[in-house]
């Protein structure tokens, strides 16, 4: 057995034995501590920066290649390349992936009708006798008249005449259509609650309802730790294939049982008494969430392993509420355009006389038109530059993030999240700078800054011209300095271009001008915190009217909560992705010359 090192975190305080093969990285992971890897581990986001306060961690080529070298001779490494050599004390300087980042948990509101699947009834049975043949589980079935053909779970059936007789023949059926969930002692027919989750990529949001009110009671919002094994869903494949998928899903199953746990405290109802959880994700999420390795879906040509929607229960997938509840897995519409599209198609279906297009911006650009009835939907590899990955100075929406930049008296202005010192910026604060340098004519149509002689005398202090340019947004008062490069600028244009161009080609199937378009969605955490204005300058959204673009929040959530309400509306979910014709765009002849015509910013008269 090869000798091992003991490694300790800090500021955490954790500490373990690794073998000499290993990462620290890998060994972060095993400790739970949660280092931003927005590459999976690859080597070339350096957000996995740590510094090395003891022990023996020699620069590695791709340290030389994206670290400065004031911070290789301070320590520092990237934790993803440094393998463990000897005993190490290791300083993080972001450990934790639950920071209080501005989630976005609210959608449009929909009024729908409480139907719940679950339901309770309170019962009192006649007494057994030998002048009738009674059979308790029959008894129990046609005291709620439900003429179930799915057999009861074992425990239940065993528990079953014992809590028949410990309570006189009385309590409280949990049943659905299908099976009889539980017999429980007393009347508790106004404790029975559910969970909708918004299982997203980077954020996961849980809300907590009473399904026999409709109230809500608290909301749970908290970062995907699974981001740990890359910022993007083919990262995470990639380390599914070389390790276990198993990984993957213990994290988010762990995950959904903090935020039960979290709702729990909150309101002080009991973990039994959540009866259901209807759950919204993209096609990998989902595939994840239940076990399943989707490593087709990243190979030619790319093939989910399910469509749904399935039902499973709690204790199949280790969740802590009821045994017997359901959990509820909206269905996948096509190959990246997942339950979550199908919940916000739940969320827009009371508009049907217009033409509009529904965009979920993230690291998929989820698209989806609807005209004259029909949905056709698409998907494109937006990437994860929106959310601050592989930008220079990019973060997450936290404490320290620039998410706003404007333009006055021909410079530029910036507001910080939280209202401290600049750290990095996120990604509605790139849009903005790179709209606001396009107004300011400090970058052309194709996406080159500018010389300084070619730009306002006033801006020229801020663009620094070195082995690469790059523009200075703030200087802080301790020296520090956030900025955007060249590099930054491109990857955003491969992200924005990459979204203009799955809208046109919808468009374009269906014949439709920028004109005909009456309104379009933006939805998802991201699509809420971008300023229409800039949307447009940089060219993401079609030339439309700023009054046709509307924000409809977390739609995916008020999807997932459609479905909690309704047994109804969980079949309409897989009417909707039935009928939601997919267009894999990536096949398509214009794609590649559309494409390229979308890297350019629209004209802007200066």
């Amino acid at each position: 057995m090869p000798k091992q090192y003991k490694v300790t975190f800090y500021p955490n305080e954790k500490s373990g034995h690794f073998n000499p093969d290993q990462t620290l990285l890998e060994a972060a992971r095993e400790l739970g501590i949660h280092i931003s890897a927005d590459c999976g581990g690859a080597g070339i986001c350096a957000k996995c920066k740590v510094k090395i306060q003891s022990g023996d961690a020699p620069a590695t080529k791709f340290d030389d290649e994206f670290l400065k070298p004031e911070e290789i001779k301070s320590g520092i490494r990237l934790a993803c390349k440094s393998l463990i050599q000897s005993d190490m004390q290791v300083f993080t300087f972001n450990s934790s992936l639950n920071e209080d980042q501005h989630i976005l948990s609210e959608g449009i509101k929909n009024g729908k009708h409480l139907a719940p699947s679950i339901q309770k009834k309170y019962i009192n049975l006649e007494t057994p006798s030998l002048e009738t043949n009674p059979f308790d589980y029959d008894d129990v079935l046609n005291s709620v008249s439900l003429n179930c053909h799915t057999s009861p779970s074992f425990d239940f059936l065993k528990s079953l005449p014992e809590k028949l007789r410990q309570n006189n023949f009385s309590g409280t059926v949990v049943f659905d259509d299908n099976h009889i969930l539980d017999l429980e002692k007393g009347d508790t027919t106004s404790e029975n609650y559910g969970i909708a989750v918004d299982l997203g990529t980077t954020t996961v949001v849980g809300k907590l309802y009473n399904l026999q009110s409709g109230a809500h009671l608290t909301t749970v919002s908290k970062m995907n730790t699974q981001r740990a094994f890359g910022s993007d869903v083919i990262s995470r494949i990639s380390y599914a294939n070389d390790n276990s998928v198993n990984d993957l899903q213990n994290m988010v199953i762990q995950l959904f049982n903090d935020i039960i746990d979290t709702c729990l405290h909150k309101t002080g109802i009991k973990r039994e008494n959540i009866y259901e959880i209807t759950v919204a994700g993209n096609t990998v999420m989902e595939h994840f969430f239940i076990g399943i390795n989707p490593k087709y879906l990243a190979e030619y040509p790319f093939v989910p392993v399910f469509r749904g929607p399935f039902t499973f229960r709690a204790s199949e997938l280790g969740i802590n509420i009821h045994p017997q509840a359901n959990i509820f897995l909206l269905p996948i519409i096509g190959r990246y355009v997942g339950g979550d599209t199908t919940a916000v198609l739940l969320a827009l279906q009371d508009i049907q006389e217009t033409t509009w297009v529904a965009v979920d911006i993230g690291t998929n650009g989820e698209i989806v038109l609807h005209h004259k009835g029909n949905l056709i939907s698409t998907s494109t590899a937006a990437g994860p530059a929106f959310e601050g990955a592989h930008i220079s100075s990019g973060m997450r929406a936290i404490d320290g993030a620039i998410d706003r930049v404007f333009v006055k008296d021909n410079d530029l202005q910036i507001h910080v999240i939280g209202d401290v010192k600049a750290e990095g910026i996120c990604g509605s604060g790139l849009i903005d700078a790179i709209g606001c340098l396009r107004i300011l004519d400090v970058i052309d149509e194709t996406g080159r800054l500018r010389d300084k002689n070619e730009i306002d005398q006033k801006l020229q202090d801020r663009l620094i011209e070195n082995e690469g340019k790059e523009f200075i947004l703030v200087y802080n008062s301790d020296g520090s300095k956030v900025s955007i490069n060249q590099k930054d600028i491109r990857e955003i244009q491969l992200a924005k271009g990459a979204i203009a161009s799955g809208i046109d080609i919808l468009l374009q199937k269906q014949n439709i001008s920028y004109s005909e378009i009456d309104a379009i969605y933006l939805a998802g955490a991201f699509g809420q915190y971008i300023r229409k204005d800039m949307a447009l300058a940089i060219g993401l959204l079609p030339e439309i009217d700023e009054e046709k673009i509307h924000f409809i929040g977390n739609a995916a959530s008020t999807g997932a909560e459609i479905a909690l309400f309704s047994k109804e509306q969980k079949e309409k979910s897989k009417e909707l992705a039935m009928s939601s014709q997919f267009i894999e765009i990536s096949t398509d002849i214009n794609f590649q010359n559309l494409f390229a015509e979308k890297m350019f910013f629209p004209y802007i008269q200066v």
